[in-house]
């Protein structure tokens, strides 16, 4: 059986999105009944008393003082928000599922249409692997260095060369272990997702594989959707 599926997609403040996304994941034969949608905190809901409530630029955490990233010390509402609706996501898949892997998509993904086929492949290959986190996206097209070239050859798995291993959160399975560490340890925070992903990964030493050819293309990194962050 797939996964339990659970989407970043807020259908009030991402309408066009949403209704893409429907239809969409029916015509990739995705049982709709394991896919959640997540409102999360719009940017635009979120006080600023309760912004700093759960983002601190300057946090120092487990004697880590350095920022992963050069967005850390200023970010925007957008951002805090996808971070909330991901947290919230993975509590929902804690506290509605004793499945032991989830599947999570931001509201611009899109499936290969041998989507289903592939992620078999890929829950085939990991069954007998210690893993935390598989990814499913193409990283803003970056690809392991060992990848075949044709991007329609058979989806293998492959180990990051390095420990940045969240590329983009576009397409995340995730290990229930994993999610049980995150809801302890990941409020508050100091980056934006992909970025307090990789420190969280780093913090509780996670093993991390990268699908390729990839199963999912992220829509705002291929221009079949307008980013919804300014800039």
């Amino acid at each position: 059986m797939i996964p339990p599926i659970f989407v970043l997609c807020h259908p009030e403040y991402e309408p066009i999105r949403y209704q893409i996304l429907l239809i969409h994941l029916e015509k990739r034969r995705i049982p709709m009944d394991r896919v959640h949608w997540v409102r999360g905190p719009w940017g635009s809901e979120i006080t600023l008393e309760d912004f700093f409530k759960v983002y601190e630029p300057f946090l120092c955490r487990y004697d880590f003082k350095t920022a992963l990233s050069f967005k850390s010390a200023g970010l925007l509402r957008g951002e805090v928000s996808l971070v909330l609706s991901f947290f919230m996501a993975l509590c929902q898949a804690l506290d509605m599922y004793p499945d032991d892997k989830f599947i999570f998509f931001e509201s611009d993904v899109v499936l290969r249409e041998d989507f289903l086929e592939r992620l078999d492949g890929v829950l085939s290959q990991s069954g007998n692997l210690q893993w935390d986190y598989i990814s499913l996206g193409e990283g803003v097209g970056t690809r392991p260095k060992d990848a075949e070239f044709s991007y329609f050859g058979p989806t293998r798995l492959f180990t990051p060369e390095h420990q940045f291993v969240f590329r983009c959160t576009d397409s995340m399975l995730l290990s229930r272990e994993f999610l049980d560490k995150l809801r302890r340890s990941m409020l508050p925070f100091r980056e934006c997702l992909d970025w307090e992903l990789n420190f969280q990964m780093a913090l509780h030493k996670g093993k991390s594989l990268w699908a390729d050819p990839p199963l999912v293309e992220p829509g705002s990194g291929r221009w079949r959707f307008l980013s919804l962050l300014p800039g």
